[in-house]
């Protein structure tokens, strides 16, 4: 899938979820005596890494006290294609009293106008390129002019600064963390394994495979198009891949990069903007977004490079593995996560 079909993918996505709207949200007159902060949740049971990234926040306000859960839609609904024991409710069990918290994605931006005014909400915009995609000048002037918007977290630089410029209020980085538990280099170099995620510019990757076959560049590399799998798979299939090829388009981030970088692999591709922060020329490649000929180039460099020197590709992964454990720790997730919170004044 190439930047034109994920664009266009993207479109026809929201204009299901336009005829379908956010969930209705339930509210209650008294305060409980431990008010909680919700996160709105899509009831999505394929791998997302937005979804993922919902539980990860209310597990970690749970382990420091603070008292959350994923709200779901349906109820007994609990996203089961990752292994998680979060707290998870729904709408109707759990009306929002004045003291409760409500967390809001981008992605559920049509409901910010909807919202009574003394509903206590901020919003969690993982991917500030998407802010306006329903209901832009509602959504404006949401950010702009609500007495309930109590703050805006992102997860990457490129959307704070984004964000910062449309609205000229303060946007509030939290960061992410790779379990590296899960997600670890080897101990020594890999076969010769190049590894993408097919939903992820499939079109793209298929494109730059097919001319490098035309220069016989691939001869003796494996490709291994990690898709449909679970979390500990995808880490199992990147611990033994070499190279990561990253197509992807206006991220809010750009896990899967990350993850590979945790996982030892040379990095090389578009880091779809989002990922600008992380993709360091000493251990993987950049490669201007939508750039097929400059990534058909960078990889095959870099084949080149592995070929004169065995272990290149491994030595440049370690060094990428070392900088995700330091910048993209548990420890300064959850760091971010509370000081926000405390921040827009939210008392456990």
């Amino acid at each position: 899938m190439g930047l034109e079909e994920q664009a266009r993918r993207a479109y026809r996505a929201y204009q299901q979820y336009r005829q379908h709207g956010p969930p209705k949200i339930r509210l209650r007159e008294t305060s409980a005596a431990a008010p909680t902060i919700y996160y709105l949740a899509r009831d999505y049971d394929k791998p997302s890494g937005g979804i993922r990234t919902l539980y990860r926040h209310v597990d970690v306000l749970n382990e420091a006290g603070v008292a959350a859960a994923v709200l779901h839609e349906r109820r007994g609904f609990r996203c089961s294609w990752f292994p998680n024991r979060t707290r998870v409710t729904d709408v109707r069990s759990s009306p929002l009293g004045p003291d409760d918290l409500l967390v809001v994605p981008e992605i559920d931006a049509r409901l910010l106008p909807r919202l009574p005014a003394r509903v206590r909400h901020v919003v969690f915009n993982q991917s500030g390129h998407l802010t306006w995609n329903v209901d832009a000048e509602l959504v404006t002037r949401h950010y702009l002019d609500s007495p309930g918007l109590l703050g805006v977290m992102v997860v990457s630089e490129h959307s704070q600064d984004l964000l910062e410029y449309a609205f000229r209020r303060p946007i509030h980085r939290v960061r992410l963390s790779v379990d590296t538990a899960l997600f670890n280099p080897p101990d020594r170099p890999n076969g010769r394994v190049i590894s993408y995620l097919p939903r992820r510019g499939r079109a793209d990757i298929e494109n730059v495979l097919h001319l490098l076959r035309a220069r016989n560049a691939l001869t003796g590399w494996t490709i291994d198009a990690v898709d449909g799998a679970s979390q500990e798979e995808v880490a199992r299939r990147l611990r033994a891949s070499t190279i990561f090829l990253s197509t992807c388009y206006q991220e809010g981030f750009g896990l899967p990069a990350v993850e590979a970088m945790a996982s030892g692999n040379y990095v090389v591709g578009f880091h779809g903007f989002g990922g600008r922060e992380f993709f360091d020329p000493a251990f993987s490649h950049p490669v201007p977004t939508g750039d097929l000929l400059g990534l058909s180039r960078a990889l095959q460099e870099c084949l080149t490079r592995e070929a004169e020197q065995p272990g290149w590709c491994w030595s440049r992964g370690l060094e990428a593995a070392r900088y995700v454990r330091a910048e993209y720790s548990a420890e300064r997730e959850c760091a971010s996560i509370l000081a926000f919170f405390k921040e827009v004044g939210h008392r456990p």
